[in-house]
């Protein structure tokens, strides 16, 4: 599955990662493993101010990964 990221994300992990899809994967577990895969970004990956996208569709926590081929995770936008 790829994995993309925006914003600071992008910043500390680059645009984007591929990881093997775990059984029964969830946003919220992903989110996890990738927090122990790029420590640097941990505290960003956790935070639930940062929202997970797939198909362009904003998903819930307990989303499952299973069969997807993308993810993004977008951390809140500020501008003006």
């Amino acid at each position: 599955m790829m994995i993309g990221f925006f914003g600071r994300l992008r910043d500390s992990i680059g645009d984007e990662r591929e990881l093997a899809a775990e059984a029964g994967e969830t946003v919220a577990s992903l989110r996890s493993r990738l927090a122990g895969l790029f420590p640097t970004a941990a505290s960003d990956l956790l935070s639930l101010r940062v929202r997970g996208f797939v198909d362009d569709m904003m998903v819930g926590e307990d989303f499952l990964l299973e069969g997807r081929d993308r993810i993004e995770f977008l951390p809140p936008l500020s501008g003006g």
